[in-house]
């Protein structure tokens, strides 16, 4: 039997006990950095296994190693393991049992794959060269969980050579795979601004400096940015996402506080917006008298394919999957991924999993989402493959 066959009888073995844990984990969703009883699953999947590994990195993720039988690289695997505060509206019988917490971005899926790549990796030791890493991460959702891991030491002991990621894809059809051939996904910068104006009478606005007719202009003001400062050929989004101002109908607002989010995929770009709103934000203070602070920070950088391991990761899923079932996607996507923090330190290949059903509206992120099971023995037989491809010396 050669060794694609093995993978596919290793992973159709496991598929029920891995569907069976993902409906478990999907009914006791937790957000980000509260994956207690989720990392508990998978310390407990790891142990029968006989998987070492170490709890408790970046507070809640959960490394473990797995040793080949020849010398070879270090691969890493990365899987997300935080839900969503979204109130679930699925009707599955799985649906989750946590009031206002849902795993509606499937990384309940995600967190199944890797034990299942693990399990079969653990029965393919024999032909494992070098090592594999599985870094099960929490807070993906909130683009912190990567970082906390990388300063708990996650790229060291041992150092990887090359790392994985992959996400669901419900616009791919489920028993497919796809992949963004150089940029995968948008970085993220965070701003928050504070405008400081003084609280008056609604009826002598004379009297008063209003901190709220400020953020009102400042919202649309913004916008210019991406519409006349960023050439039209650059993606390029700047949202607003609160605005909190104000306490009675009939008070000056004194103070009033935005939150938004950038995101860019050219180098350089969003340094060029958050300039550009420094700019806007003395304007304001000038000609509507309120003072402002800024707060900008980076919080994920674009996720880019290191071309070749993407290749080697292709070629894996090829072999597994049939050419026909491996697909270049039509554009990146806009929203932001930590995974490529791990992405700007080690060379990484990130992959759509197919998880469309077949009848469903929906996507990531919304409260009806569900996840194709399809998803989890297609991840398990093309990553694992992939280990074994990229750990060996060629």
């Amino acid at each position: 039997m050669d060794i694609n066959a093995r993978i596919t009888r290793i992973a159709e073995a496991r598929n029920e006990e891995l569907i069976a844990l993902r409906r478990k984990l999907h009914e006791h969703p937790e957000l980000a950095f509260e994956e207690h009883e989720t990392a508990k699953a998978v310390s407990g999947f790891l142990s029968k296994l006989g998987i070492k590994f170490r709890a408790g990195v970046g507070k809640t993720g959960v490394v473990a190693v797995i040793d080949g039988a020849k010398p070879g690289k270090t691969v890493g695997i990365r899987a997300d393991m935080d839900a969503l505060p979204i109130l679930e509206q699925t009707g599955l019988p799985f649906a989750s049992k946590v009031p206002g917490k849902m795993h509606a971005c499937g990384h309940d899926v995600h967190t199944v794959i890797a034990l299942g790549v693990a399990a079969a990796l653990a029965e393919l030791r024999g032909e494992l060269a070098g090592r594999v890493k599985l870094i099960f991460q929490p807070a993906e959702e909130t683009l912190s969980g990567a970082q906390a891991m990388i300063a708990d030491g996650v790229l060291d002991d041992p150092k990887m050579d090359v790392v994985l990621g992959y996400h669901n894809w419900p616009a791919v059809e489920a028993g497919k795979v796809g992949y963004n051939a150089e940029v995968v996904m948008a970085s993220a910068d965070a701003f928050d601004i504070t405008l400081k104006g003084r609280e008056g009478h609604g009826a002598h606005p004379h009297m008063g400096i209003d901190a709220l007719a400020a953020a009102a202009h400042l919202v649309s003001q913004l916008q210019t940015i991406i519409s006349r400062e960023v050439k039209p050929i650059s993606p390029a989004v700047l949202t607003v996402g609160e605005l909190h101002a104000g306490t009675a109908r009939n008070i000056i607002a004194g103070t009033a506080a935005l939150k938004g989010i950038v995101r860019t995929m050219e180098a350089g770009l969003s340094e060029k917006i958050e300039q550009a709103m420094r700019r806007m934000l003395e304007g304001i203070k000038t000609g509507m008298r309120v003072d402002y602070t800024l707060d900008w920070k980076r919080v994920a950088p674009a996720l880019r394919n290191h071309k070749p391991t993407l290749e080697r990761l292709l070629k894996s899923a090829r072999e597994v999957l049939g050419n026909e079932n491996v697909c270049e996607l039509a554009e990146p996507s806009m929203g932001s991924e930590d995974f490529a923090w791990f992405a700007e330190k080690v060379p990484a290949a990130h992959l759509r999993i197919g998880s469309k059903i077949d009848g469903l509206d929906t996507a990531i992120h919304r409260a009806n989402y569900d996840c194709n099971d399809l998803a989890i023995p297609v991840g398990v037989r093309v990553v694992t493959r992939a280990a074994l491809e990229l750990s060996s010396s060629a």
